[in-house]
């Protein structure tokens, strides 16, 4: 993109060309500090540069809004990168870019999602997550139903029974009361 793109935050800052890690480079707000990357950068960008973090990052709170993107002022989509970090990065459909509010850049760097970022744009990671989370959620009211303790004795038997290899079996026995 040649043209003067500005940040859709409230100050519509002008964005400055940076590099987010050695050899890929990107454009910065330096209001918002949030930060734009063209796909077809970051897919020619050689991984094996990729920065190893020195500290834990984490991303800013950021509203829930939809962004616009800076170069085609469409609607940016929204997706969640993971339970841990927890936040969402926006890309843009049309200009295949991606923003990444304050501290977002890092905080993917941070956990190990640097060259996986191509991965967490697709629909099979976003639904990934929702099956984790929705796992994590009926956990919750099962052992709020049912104890911890229960929970975690039938999380033991539930791991060694994958182990035997008469599993089907077993679970027969244990259901007809042997």
């Amino acid at each position: 993109m040649n043209k003067t793109l500005h940040c859709s935050c409230a100050a519509h800052t002008e964005l400055t060309p940076c590099e987010l890690a050695p050899g890929l480079h990107g454009l910065h707000c330096t209001s918002c500090d949030g930060h734009m990357l063209l796909l077809e950068d970051y897919r020619a960008w050689p991984k094996a540069a990729m920065p190893t973090p020195v500290a834990v990052a984490t991303a800013t709170a950021e509203d829930n809004s939809a962004r616009h993107c800076a170069g085609c002022a469409r609607l940016m989509q929204r997706y969640r990168v993971g339970s841990t970090p927890d936040f969402r990065v926006d890309r843009c459909a049309s200009c295949q870019a991606v923003w990444f509010a304050g501290g977002e850049w890092q905080a993917l760097l941070a956990a190990g999602l640097g060259a996986r970022l191509d991965e967490i744009l697709t629909d099979a990671w976003q639904r990934q997550l929702q099956a984790e989370e929705l796992r994590k959620g009926r956990e919750a009211v099962l052992r709020q139903r049912h104890g911890a303790v229960t929970m975690d004795e039938l999380a033991r038997i539930r791991q060694w029974l994958q182990t035997q290899p008469e599993r089907d079996e077993l679970l027969a026995m244990l259901r007809a009361g042997w």
